[in-house]
């Protein structure tokens, strides 16, 4: 069974957590659901964790992946979808995971 890290301040759904387990087999979540400035301060949870999954700014997904070396760190890509009957409702559907290989960013002078 694989451990996973899921950072982030909503509960995972029902079909991120079947995903899951399809792309790792069985798996036990367990939720980190607080505000953190440095990832540092979750280093332990890191460490027990096979598989890091993330909903967090740029800044903490850089730490992420340096704390978690080698084990995969995932977010969740979500589509948003304009309620047809109230246009001023946005609803968020899940659609699929990726894996953050690498944060890097370029800038441009305007």
């Amino acid at each position: 069974m694989k451990k996973v890290l899921w950072f982030s301040r909503h509960i995972m759904t029902e079909d991120q957590m079947c995903d899951l387990r399809r792309i790792y087999g069985e798996i036990e979540i367990n939720q980190i659901n607080k505000t953190i400035n440095s990832v540092y301060e979750i280093e332990d949870e890191i460490t027990e964790a096979d598989i890091v999954a993330i909903v967090a700014p740029i800044h903490l997904q850089e730490q992420f992946l340096k704390l978690a070396g080698e084990k995969p760190v995932i977010s969740c890509r979500n589509k948003r979808i304009i309620d047809p009957t109230d246009n001023t409702k946005v609803n968020f559907v899940f659609d699929g995971w990726y894996q953050i290989k690498k944060i890097e960013v370029i800038t441009e002078d305007l």
